[in-house]
Parts: C-alpha cells; sequence; structure tokens
C-alpha cells in the first residue's frame, strides 16, 4: 500500500508539473510539512521528487518545441549558484528549529504575490526587459528551489512570461529545463551539508512523476494562455491558505484543500476531454 501511495502521490503531482511547469513540489512539500516531516526531510524528497517531474516534463516540451535552450541553460547555471548558497542557511535554521516558519512565511508570501499578478486587471503591463535580468531571474529562483524544496519554476514562469514576454507555453518549456539543473544542485549541495535521504519514498515519487508529467505536458494544448495564468493564480492561493492553516496548527483543513484542489483540476482535465471528444464526434 505505501509504494502505491506515494507513486500516485508522485504520478498526480507530476501531471500539474507538466501542465503549469512547476516542478510539483509547491504542493508536496507543504504536504509534507503538514503530515509531520521535518523541514531538511521535506525538501530534499521534495527535491527528488521534483527532479523526476522536470527531467521527463524537460524532453515532453523539447519535442514541443517550447524550450528556449540557450536562456534555460543561462537561467540554470545562475540557479545553481542561488541553490549552492541556500543550503547552509536552511541546514541552520533547521538548527534552531525555525526552518518550518521561515519556509511557510516565504510560501505564503510568495504565491500571494503572484496570485496577484495574474490575476489584477488593474496592474500596468510590465516593459520587457531583456535576457540583461535573466541571471536575476536564475539566481533568485536557486535561492527559492532550496529554501522551499522546489523547482522554483512557479517563480520562473511568471517572471519569463511578464518581463521577457515569453509566451507562456514556452515560458514553461524553458522554466522546467532550467529547473532540472537548480534541483540536481540543490540535492547535491543538501548531500554535500549530511542531510540525510529517504531513497525509497524518493525514488518511489520519480517513478510516478515520469509517468503523470508527459500527461500534462499534453493536456496544456487543450487550454488558452489566460486560462492556464487563471488556474495557476488559483493554484498558489489555495497552497498559500493551506500554509496558513497549517501555521495555525490546522493541519486537517491545510490537507484537505491540497487535496481538493488537486481534485478539482482533475476533474477539469477530464471536462476539457470529454468536450474535445464530443467536438471531433460533430
Amino acid at each position: 500500500m505505501e509504494w502505491f501511495l506515494f507513486m500516485s502521490a508522485g504520478a498526480f503531482i507530476g501531471i500539474l508539473s507538466g501542465f503549469f511547469g512547476i516542478g510539483g513540489g509547491i504542493v508536496l512539500t507543504p504536504t509534507l510539512l503538514v503530515l509531520g516531516y521535518e523541514p531538511g526531510q521535506a525538501i530534499i524528497l521534495s527535491l527528488m521528487l521534483t527532479l523526476g517531474s522536470t527531467v521527463t516534463g524537460t524532453i515532453s516540451h523539447i519535442r514541443l518545441k517550447n524550450v528556449n535552450g540557450k536562456l534555460a541553460g543561462l537561467l540554470g547555471v545562475f540557479g545553481m549558484i542561488g541553490s549552492v548558497i541556500t543550503v547552509p542557511f536552511v541546514k541552520w535554521l533547521d538548527a534552531m528549529n525555525g526552518a518550518s516558519t521561515v519556509i511557510s512565511i516565504v510560501y505564503i508570501g510568495i504565491l500571494s504575490w503572484f496570485s496577484y499578478q495574474f490575476l489584477s486587471k488593474r496592474q500596468k503591463e510590465a516593459e520587457a526587459k531583456g535576457t540583461v535580468v535573466a541571471p536575476f531571474i536564475g539566481l533568485f529562483t536557486g535561492v527559492i528551489s532550496s529554501l522551499m524544496g522546489v523547482s522554483g519554476g512557479f517563480v520562473m514562469t511568471p517572471l519569463l512570461s511578464k518581463w521577457l514576454k515569453l509566451d507562456v507555453t514556452k515560458a514553461i518549456g524553458t522554466s522546467i529545463s532550467a529547473a532540472s539543473i537548480i534541483v540536481l544542485s540543490g540535492i547535491g549541495s543538501y548531500l554535500y551539508a549530511g542531510e540525510a535521504l529517504d531513497y525509497r519514498h524518493g525514488i518511489m515519487l520519480i517513478i510516478g512523476a515520469l509517468i503523470g508529467t508527459p500527461i500534462g505536458s499534453i493536456q496544456l494544448k487543450r487550454f488558452s494562455s489566460v486560462t492556464v495564468k487563471k488556474m495557476l493564480a488559483v493554484l498558489y492561493m489555495v497552497v498559500a491558505v493551506s500554509v496558513i492553516f497549517n501555521m495555525l496548527s490546522i493541519s486537517a483543513v491545510s490537507l484537505g484543500l491540497i487535496i481538493t484542489s488537486v481534485l478539482v483540476f482533475f476533474g477539469i482535465m477530464i471536462y476539457s476531454q470529454q468536450q474535445s471528444k464530443r467536438a471531433e464526434n460533430y
């Protein structure tokens, strides 16, 4: 039963990863914290899952021609730097029993900000800043990746879309490709710092992600860029609220929100697929 649960979780999160280009850790890390995992263990296990989903997602998006190779490489290199310098800070916080609180606050702040950015109709359209800001995006993503146990795609994708004016599908494909490099450096840094890794559960999650991520990448073609942005904003808000409930020690509500949001997402996927089949039959 254990292997089935972890592989199923990996597959579900892999589909989210392939669709949104977010790596999957954004859902897994808070879920593991709710389930009682120590921050360091939750982060490295989440990075293991993220590695599986980002590598598979990269292959899928390369086939779909959604990846800017040079930009992905530049983002990945600077992301490695950000990831490596963040790990000692997280280990120090963990030793001071403050890692869980800091991670939660960062989750709430960043997810709320990006949700607002995607949903607000009053904000002015940002001017294109050019690839000169790519190193900053990569460095910032690397810091967020090792601090939160995520690929950083949920930060990189909207920044590439808003600042570099990439089409959302190109932003997702490039983001998930760069994230593969960043996540791998994060895992290596945590292992070097002495963090233990539950390889058995990690491998189960990766196997599930390998199955789910290509499905999410294919489903992305059924939706417009505007719809994908709105769905991503809602997901960010739900996760942020779930983290707040977890900080208030209402873990059951926190976990329920995450599970409900994932089920609603899959309901939308199934409905869209059925609508497409009906359209083809007429």
